[in-house]
């Protein structure tokens, strides 16, 4: 080997070298596959305790291979659709537009073309990415996407006094395909309900007999009741059935690189069973019948969240994987109306899990505001100037920041 071919071969192999440190420097790249996961009222305290008797083990894993932190909602408390519009858009209810389930002057149902802001599925989308968007709340007419979505108006059945309205799905002709994944009330069998509820332990109307005539009258309401709570039930579960099947059908055979998907049965049942768990803590009677029956509702939910958690990430593959919730849940306390906004907590959940983020790390609480910034530049996307929230930037390997910088535009709206 003369001298300017050794010279050469060094040369190569220090470029060599040279790319491969920089390949390692660089750390992760941005984009790839994402996967998130919207759990309405998701809560640390009632997961906590979950986690460790070991019946969360899918988010458990996420918790442990990922960043997790507590997700301060929005104050004054709002409606859910207002806050996940926010984790949607990274901009507060002003922005956005939608403060409410209705408006409340015209009574009307706020819908998708009400939302002021750009979410940010439309921006990656627009970047190249393809999306699929599932259940999102008040996602409903379905948006033109680089991709494909299913609204949330899907999952209700439709009914001679009504019909279901069009552009439940974008592209609309993806309606057909997906239709047959609907599951309805109807179909959820008395196995179904087993799993979280026990009807055995009611108790008799000769038992109620025995008690003072004031608990009598309470249980025997409790016991009268017990047929509606269970049809509540089930139409909870058809819901999130619904939107899994159709997830999970999408992914399979119209894979996208971000996949989205809301799920609302945990908030549901937790207005609807909390006081059967907490008899002692919510400021009203609850009888004994509704304690015994009910009692394990909400926490047996959590484990089927769990399980859906699960099926979703199996089908999803490799990638990122975000878990996120609007607020916490503390139920009715004594000197406060029972349900709606009064029952929701101030903290939700954000977990993190990928190769762009730290492995097992608890850090400081952030905001719903965030979670669309922090989406944006795990795509090594900019966020916008005119978004209120901020990129959890110590939620990131460093090495990812490193190459791919926090970066801002002035806005991503449409202004023309």
């Amino acid at each position: 080997m003369n001298l300017h071919q050794r010279h050469v071969r060094l040369l190569a192999a220090a470029l060599i070298a040279g790319v491969v440190a920089g390949c390692s420097e660089r750390g992760p790249e941005a984009g790839g596959r994402i996967l998130v996961v919207g759990i309405d009222s998701a809560d640390w305290d009632v997961i906590g305790p979950l986690m460790e008797e070991g019946r969360l083990p899918n988010l458990a894993t996420l918790v442990e291979s990922g960043v997790s932190c507590d997700l301060h909602s929005l104050e004054p408390k709002q409606k859910s659709p207002t806050i996940w519009a926010t984790i949607a858009t990274g901009k507060l209810p002003e922005k956005h537009g939608i403060t409410d389930f209705m408006d409340p002057q015209t009574k009307k149902i706020l819908t998708s073309n009400v939302r002021t802001a750009r979410t940010f599925w439309d921006i990656i989308g627009e970047s190249g990415m393809t999306v699929t968007v599932v259940g999102w709340l008040v996602s409903w007419p379905a948006e033109v996407v680089n991709g494909y979505m299913v609204t949330d108006y899907f999952r209700y059945s439709p009914r001679p006094d009504r019909p279901l309205p069009e552009h439940l799905t974008y592209p609309d002709d993806l309606r057909d395909e997906v239709e047959p994944l609907r599951v309805v009330s109807d179909g959820i069998t008395e196995e179904d309900l087993d799993r979280f509820i026990d009807l055995d332990a009611a108790m008799t109307a000769d038992e109620a007999q025995q008690l003072p005539v004031e608990q009598m009258f309470l249980e025997m309401r409790g016991m009268s009741e017990l047929e509606q709570r269970a049809s509540a039930l089930s139409d909870i579960l058809a819901g999130d059935r619904t939107f899994l099947a159709v997830t999970r059908h999408l992914m399979r055979n119209r894979p996208t690189d971000v996949s989205i998907v809301y799920l609302r049965g945990v908030d549901t049942a937790s207005h609807k069973f909390w006081a059967a768990a907490h008899p002692g803590e919510v400021g009203f009677p609850v009888s004994q019948t509704e304690s015994r029956v009910f009692g394990a509702t909400v926490a047996r939910y959590y484990e089927y969240a769990d399980e859906m958690l699960g099926l979703l990430v199996d089908e999803f593959g490799d990638g990122t994987v975000i878990v996120c919730s609007d607020h916490g849940f503390e139920g009715p306390k004594p000197g406060q109306l029972p349900g709606g906004i009064n029952d929701h907590g101030p903290i939700g959940i954000l977990v993190m899990s990928g190769d762009a983020f730290r492995d097992g790390v608890r850090i400081e609480e952030r905001s719903v505001r965030d979670v669309t910034p922090t989406i944006l530049a795990l795509c090594g996307l900019p966020v916008g100037d005119d978004m209120d929230g901020s990129v959890i930037e110590d939620a990131f390997e460093p090495a990812f920041l490193r190459s791919h910088p926090a970066r801002r535009v002035p806005t991503y709206e449409h202004t023309e």
